[in-house]
C-alpha cells in the first residue's frame, strides 16, 4: 500500500487539488494530510476519497482551530478520521499522525516506541529521521513551502521507500 502524505495547504484549495491528484495518480492508497489543511481543503480531501474509494487521515493543525487552545470545531465529512493525534494501522503498520505544533504530542509519538511511522507536518520543511524503530516522515508544505519547491511525499509500506514529489506552482 502507497500512502500519499501532504501537510501545510493552509487552505489554499487549487494546490490541495494539485497535490491530492499528484498523489492519487502515483498509486495512493490512502491519504494522511498532516495538519493546517484548512475547513475548504477538508473538503476537497473527502470529495477526493468519495471519488477514489479512499480514506484519509488529517490531523488537527495550529491554523486548524479557532483559538490556539481550542480542539476542533467541526466534524469529520465523509471518509475522514480527524483528531489532534491520530493513531492507525496500515498494512499491518503501526502510524500516527501529529500536526507538529504541540512538542510534546510529537515528542510522545515518536518516543513512545509504539508506531513504526510518525507523519507530522507544521515546519512547512521536508523531513525524514528515525528514531529506534520510528520512522518520522514530514511530506513538507504543498502550499507555503518554507524553502525549495512545494512538496508532498509517497511511502510504499511494502518497501519502506519514501519519496518527496516537487509539485510545480
Amino acid at each position: 500500500m502507497k500512502v500519499g502524505l501532504l501537510s501545510d495547504t493552509h487552505n489554499h484549495v487549487p494546490a490541495a487539488r494539485r497535490a491530492l491528484d499528484l498523489l492519487v495518480a502515483r498509486g495512493a492508497g490512502h491519504l494522511v494530510h498532516c495538519g493546517d489543511a484548512g475547513e475548504d481543503v477538508v473538503d476537497l480531501v473527502s470529495a477526493v476519497c468519495l471519488e477514489h474509494g479512499l480514506r484519509a487521515h488529517v490531523a488537527i493543525g495550529n491554523c486548524d482551530r479557532a483559538q490556539p487552545g481550542d480542539a476542533p470545531f467541526l466534524a469529520s465529512p465523509a471518509g475522514i478520521e480527524r483528531g489532534e493525534t491520530l493513531a492507525f494501522t496500515l498494512a499491518g503498520k503501526r502510524c500516527a499522525s501529529v500536526h507538529g505544533d504541540r512538542t510534546e504530542r510529537l515528542a510522545w509519538a515518536v518516543s513512545a516506541g509504539g508506531f513504526d511511522y510518525v507523519f507530522t507536518g507544521h515546519t512547512h520543511a521536508p523531513a525524514d529521521r528515525r528514531s529506534g524503530a520510528t520512522r518520522l516522515l514530514n511530506p513538507g508544505s504543498a502550499a507555503r513551502p518554507r524553502r525549495g519547491p512545494p512538496t508532498v511525499a509517497l511511502l510504499d509500506l511494502e518497501t519502506d521507500q519514501a519519496e518527496w514529489i516537487p509539485m510545480a506552482p
